[in-house]
């Protein structure tokens, strides 16, 4: 579970502390997790500001100084995994090159863990823009959802599943731009086939087979939290956990909790939350285009019908008094409807 309470200072790299040589100085902590601390840092070097996540698992390791040592009930095969594993993270960042992807400057091991040095982001969770200005209204929300999901396209093709989007870990940027950040979570996957997974999850955000150490996965993992992102934005409300929901605590619909979202986007985000993973938009494409549809050719002729056939009986009530023959009138409008159907077919 990623849920876990904040490090105490003396568990902090404090400001001002060198690393690689002094290529890096610490500036301050811009968040903390359960498994790692990430600081505002200034490259000496090259003059910029970054941003560095260190591996802090801190229910495994302690501080003593800068120097990270493992806490006497850990295994130093468990740990070696989890540096291991971090590693693998900064690896799977390098591989994108995408404006919707946290790009990874490098990474290294110093004190007995290792780091990550990435482009500083300066803005604003989607966590906490919410917070900010409660629920966001459906074009901003998808606006953001459509970004981010072009980005995650891009790590499925890698065969890569990210296992947990959330506001928290989605930035948008002073300039604009809307970034996905933290793959610590990030893992291979193998299309239509059960692995063996550590259990990572952030309660809300996270389908059912997620918990499962053992389960099917896939694209649809990812878009169950994609959706469950688009359902707190939309709503400003966390969604109901999916062990929860499996147990018959209801998830209330979009539209109760916000009725100014349109029926077809609420209708899609509760399909990408459904709990069946077969249910789900199996691609983040499909997702997003079934988002973002625009209402088609036939539902335009149609409101063009009606308006005809609206026109055509306020004028039958006007042309009796002149007893002008009604079958007449219904001839013509279906010549017009003829003529309509042939300018803009229906197929």
């Amino acid at each position: 579970m990623l849920n876990f309470l904040l490090n105490s200072p003396e568990e902090l790299l404090s400001p001002g502390t060198r690393l690689v040589g002094g290529t890096y100085i610490i500036n301050k902590v811009l968040g903390q997790g359960g498994f790692g601390i990430t600081y505002l840092a200034n490259d000496s070097k090259l003059q910029r500001s970054v941003a560095i996540k260190e591996l802090f698992p801190r229910m495994f390791v302690t501080r003593q100084g800068k120097q990270v040592s493992l806490r006497s009930s850990t295994q130093p095969s468990d740990y070696e995994y989890l540096k291991k594993r971090f590693i693998e993270e900064a690896h799977a960042l390098s591989r994108f090159n995408h404006p919707g992807i946290v790009n990874v400057y490098a990474v290294f091991e110093e004190n007995n863990t290792a780091y990550i040095t990435m482009e500083f982001l300066n803005g604003k969770t989607l966590q906490k823009l919410v917070k900010e200005q409660g629920k966001l209204p459906e074009k901003q929300a998808i606006a953001y959802i459509e970004k981010i999901g072009e980005a995650l396209t891009i790590v499925h093709q890698a065969n890569l599943l990210h296992r947990d989007i959330k506001p928290d870990n989605i930035i948008v940027t002073d300039n604009g731009r809307v970034v996905l950040i933290d793959f610590g979570a990030a893992r291979a996957f193998v299309a239509d086939k059960t692995q063996q997974m550590t259990a990572i999850y952030t309660d809300g955000y996270a389908p059912l087979e997620q918990y499962a150490s053992k389960a099917r996965t896939g694209p649809y993992t990812d878009i169950y939290a994609l959706g469950a992102t688009l359902y707190y934005l939309l709503t400003g409300k966390e969604p109901v956990s999916s062990p929860n929901r499996n147990c018959g605590v209801e998830l209330p619909s979009v539209r109760k909790l916000n009725p100014e979202v349109s029926d077809t986007v609420a209708h899609v985000v509760m399909q990408a939350m459904e709990m069946k993973y077969e249910q789900r938009p199996q691609s983040v494409r499909d997702f997003l285009s079934k988002l973002v549809a625009k209402p088609g050719l036939i539902r335009i002729l149609l409101n063009i019908v009606g308006w005809v056939i609206g026109i055509g009986i306020s004028l039958l009530g006007l042309l009796g008094a002149f007893s002008y023959p009604i079958p007449g009138i219904l001839f013509m409008l279906m010549d017009r409807l003829s003529f309509l159907s042939i300018q803009f077919p229906f197929g």
